[in-house]
């Protein structure tokens, strides 16, 4: 597996509430179409508050994370390059501030999941 992880603010002309639709409703039906693409997760972030732990600013710094997972190295560059994949870019300028955006290569490591008690 491959994956890699986006963290992001969003662009100052956009509202929290205008970027999370964008994000929901047009930028991850954009993403779920990447040729090869396995899993696909957006993790918009909240207000922190209780039970966030010690760590935690009065604020989120970043907007959300979104985590792509493909078969391999191969099928994500693939995947990147393709229609779809420069359709995602030019979405990705118009609601994200890749400025302050991180990329991080990562390993999906399921430590406990119980997956049946969770609701959402």
């Amino acid at each position: 597996m491959h994956s890699v992880m986006f963290v992001f603010k969003r662009q100052s002309h956009l509202t929290l509430q205008e970027f999370y639709e964008h994000y929901e409703h047009v930028h991850g039906p954009i993403a779920r179409r990447l040729e090869g693409l396995i899993e696909y997760r957006q993790h918009p972030t909240r207000k922190p508050g209780l039970g966030d732990g010690a760590y935690m600013p009065q604020e989120a710094p970043y907007d959300a994370a979104s985590v792509y997972t493909f078969q391999s190295p191969e099928a994500a560059e693939k995947a990147w390059i393709s229609d779809v994949g420069k359709e995602l870019d030019i979405d990705t300028y118009k609601l994200m501030d890749t400025k302050t955006m991180i990329s991080l290569p990562i390993i999906i490591r399921e430590v406990v999941s119980n997956s049946n008690k969770l609701s959402l």
